[in-house]
């Protein structure tokens, strides 16, 4: 799930974010690599999540995987897609 999340928010990241994203998911620390992808995805309002990847994050934080910080951050990003024009999405 990790993969896919980076995937769908490489745009948003920096060169930097990017390697440390792939370095973290090599090393199996999908959590670090799932909050620079939120932190980016935050930064850059968007791409918004599609509703399957933000339906598999949210499970996480609610079996505990997700921090704290990694859930709001989670909640600023699907809060910020909802508020967009459906042509925006």
């Amino acid at each position: 799930m990790a993969w896919d999340l980076v995937e769908h928010g490489r745009a948003t990241l920096t060169i930097a974010e990017l390697n440390a994203a792939f370095v973290r998911l090599g090393v199996g620390d999908d959590r670090e690599a799932i909050d620079i992808v939120l932190k980016a995805l935050h930064r850059a309002a968007g791409p918004p999540l599609p509703d399957q990847l933000l339906d598999r994050l949210t499970q996480l934080g609610q079996v505990g995987y997700l921090d704290e910080h990694a859930l709001d951050l989670l909640a600023k990003v699907s809060r910020a897609g909802a508020q967009r024009p459906p042509s925006a999405q």
